[in-house]
């Protein structure tokens, strides 16, 4: 009792006096989730001082809170491993839609930071439903590969961009026109596509040496054949994701992650002792391609049950890539109701894809760390509930969209909306 009776006093005397401090937020809630071991029982308190997470526990009495409110639940903000953010604003217009080049030049140099808008207007939808980083992924047009991707943060910024070579994106559906739309050209081209990256240093005097690849994007695959960075592949049949398997003997520095993997379950065992990590979508039980046959409801927990590193995105809703990004937590949701523990669920769309892209300290609320945090009305895979407030880089960032902007403007109380008396449109 005396070292507990200790702890709270040395809590007090460091709450008071970052209090005094100008720029400071305390954070009171429910629960706080923070994905890391520094939460003891009973906090309820996050305080953070000049953007900073200064300390995490229980409140003094009469503490004041700086987002009022009950049953509040304070989190990491959530990160979405797979998305199309930025890169289109309406799908069927061709100008403002950049997610894939049907050039079939460049291929894996292309870059989705060239194509990022940070000021999409589906940014900050997806930051309202409390995502505040993702993976921005350039879609494979008439080649496999669809080039670098990036990681973001939803605070709209010009200066969003965490990590613009975050990735390579490979998709091996096998629809690509360069290799005939068939598996077997598939798997050869991207062998050759590899050897051309590994072998960069002795094989290209000229644009054009490589067996499959272009001088620039053999440069570009370097980085995946050295381990620094990732291959996501798009893949969903599992002798295709053994066959994606079987390339890491042959480079055993690469670090593969799997896209879709709706029959990654039956191959659980393989992907786990390979170090092989996947992004599942928990809803995509009903087939849409013949690639698709055994996909079932319980994949992810079948995943995490045998060991794989697991994350979840959202993909089967209309727009779930980008205008509904949001849904991802509602997806996680049913996750737990196909077995996993909320913890399970929840890292999978927190921790566990920013540890996948090299960013773990966006997945975590730590002590001496940028606050990356939501604050939600009531557990944050319920339906039900949403953000309240959210920080991203330390910063508390506007719950506005272009969305509530209209809710608001053309509300029937709201007499300044347009054809009103109003300072908007016609005034008779």
């Amino acid at each position: 009792m005396r070292i507990f009776f200790i702890i709270v006093i040395v809590f007090f005397a460091g709450f008071q006096s970052v209090i005094a401090n100008a720029q400071t937020y305390v954070l009171k809630g429910e629960r706080i989730i923070s994905n890391s071991a520094q939460v003891a029982p009973g906090s309820d308190v996050v305080v953070i001082v000049d953007g900073i997470v200064e300390q995490i526990g229980k409140s003094p009495e009469g503490a004041t809170a700086s987002i009022p409110g009950d049953n509040l639940w304070i989190t990491p903000g959530i990160f979405a491993p797979y998305s199309t953010l930025g890169l289109v604003e309406v799908s069927g217009e061709s100008a403002t839609n950049n997610i894939r080049s049907a050039n079939k030049q460049a291929t894996v140099s292309i870059r989705a930071a060239d194509s990022f808008n940070p000021k999409s207007t589906i940014i900050a939808v997806s930051r309202l439903g409390g995502v505040t980083h993702a993976a921005v992924v350039p879609g494979a047009g008439s080649d496999l590969f669809g080039g670098l991707g990036m990681i973001v943060s939803t605070s709209g910024e010009f200066n969003s961009a965490v990590d613009e070579a975050a990735f390579i994106y490979l998709n091996y559906y096998g629809s690509s026109d360069k290799t005939g739309s068939t598996k077997g050209a598939a798997m050869a081209f991207l062998r050759a596509a590899l050897s051309d990256a590994s072998s960069y240093s002795s094989r290209f005097e000229q644009t054009n040496d490589g067996d499959a690849l272009r001088r620039a994007d053999a440069n570009a695959l370097r980085p995946v054949i050295r381990g620094d960075i990732p291959m996501l592949v798009g893949a969903d049949q599992a002798i295709d994701i053994l066959n994606i398997i079987k390339l890491k003997s042959d480079y055993p520095r690469l670090d593969v992650i799997i896209v879709g993997a709706a029959e990654a379950w039956m191959v659980a065992d393989q992907l786990a002792s390979s170090n092989v990590a996947v992004i599942v979508d928990p809803l995509e039980n009903l087939p849409s391609s013949f690639d698709q046959i055994a996909t079932r409801l319980d994949n992810v927990k079948r995943l995490m049950d045998a060991g794989v590193t697991t994350a979840i995105m959202s993909q089967t809703a209309t727009g779930g890539t980008a205008h509904n990004l949001r849904l991802i937590t509602q997806h996680a949701g049913n996750a737990v109701a196909a077995g996993l523990t909320w913890e399970q669920a929840f890292k999978a769309i927190t921790l566990t894809p920013a540890s996948m892209f090299g960013q773990p300290n966006l997945g975590q609320i730590r002590i001496g760390e940028k606050a990356n945090l939501v604050v939600w009305d009531g557990d944050p895979l319920e339906a039900t509930s949403a953000p309240v407030a959210v920080f991203i880089d330390g910063k508390l960032q506007s719950m506005q969209s272009r969305q509530t902007k209209l809710r608001d403007r053309y509300n029937p109380a709201n007499t300044d909306k347009p054809g009103s008396n109003g300072k908007y449109g016609y005034q008779p």
